[in-house]
């Protein structure tokens, strides 16, 4: 009787533990279907112009930073709400989104693809933090990194490169050399190694890996007077000193 009286305490238990654990893993997963539901909220809202749920997810104190290191406050980030033109079809969706809840925070990572009139535009990886301050879950921050797109390089005529070759100034302490090794163009600031410039174009070159574009510029006499640098949104004119 003994034994049969002590089976049943310890079967009880362990359906009162498993129940237990089972009630957690559901509010666990609840809750991280909730941040993901938020991130998606959060993200839809910029192609819809909705500054209501922008203002409802977004904490006052947001921060946002970039792979360059630009800083952005809410307001800021807030300016970028617009939908598009209804003649445009554009897409943004949230993939690969992870969950890790650390009590009253809460980290998201996860994966932002951008496609426009159905065409990839752009993939983005980012973190974001949520907190709980007694009330609904809010992002206080954001750090994202524009993922490189995969970029081609064309055949193009080495003897091209020649006129490229020079020095140019992207600041008044800061100079690009281009220099032509074989059948290569290379570029190389102070202090950091050589990187192949690949061929887009006949004007148009980008170093593998990364996002910039670089284009060299001719006057109306045909000489290259100039180097112009796009990377995320931001243009850098190099003057050509020789």
């Amino acid at each position: 009787m003994r034994l049969l009286f002590a089976s049943v305490i310890i079967f009880s238990l362990f359906s009162l533990a498993f129940g237990q654990m089972k009630s957690e893993r559901s509010a666990q997963n609840n809750l991280e279907q909730e941040l993901k539901r938020l991130e998606n909220e959060w993200l839809n809202s910029y192609l819809r112009g909705d500054q209501q749920t922008f203002d409802r997810i977004v904490a006052d104190d947001f921060s946002r930073t970039d792979e360059s290191g630009k800083f952005a406050t809410k307001a800021e980030e807030k300016a970028l709400i617009q939908a598009p033109p209804a003649s445009v079809n554009a897409s943004l969706t949230n993939e690969d989104m992870q969950v890790r809840v650390y009590g009253n925070a809460a980290i998201v990572t996860g994966r932002i693809v951008a496609r426009v009139q159905g065409s990839l535009n752009f993939q983005s990886r980012f973190t974001d933090t949520f907190i709980k301050r007694g009330g609904p879950w809010q992002v206080v921050a954001r750090h994202y990194s524009r993922i490189p797109t995969e970029r081609t390089a064309i055949n193009l005529d080495p003897k091209i490169y020649h006129a490229y070759v020079g020095q140019y100034e992207i600041a008044p302490t800061v100079v690009l050399d281009i220099t032509k090794e074989g059948e290569r163009l290379m570029s190389q600031t102070s202090g950091q190694p050589k990187m192949d410039l690949l061929p887009e174009s006949e004007v148009e070159f980008f170093i593998k890996g990364f996002t910039a574009q670089f284009v060299f510029v001719r006057d109306e006499t045909g000489r290259v007077t100039k180097l112009i640098i796009n990377q995320e949104g931001q243009r850098v004119t190099a003057k050509k000193l020789k």
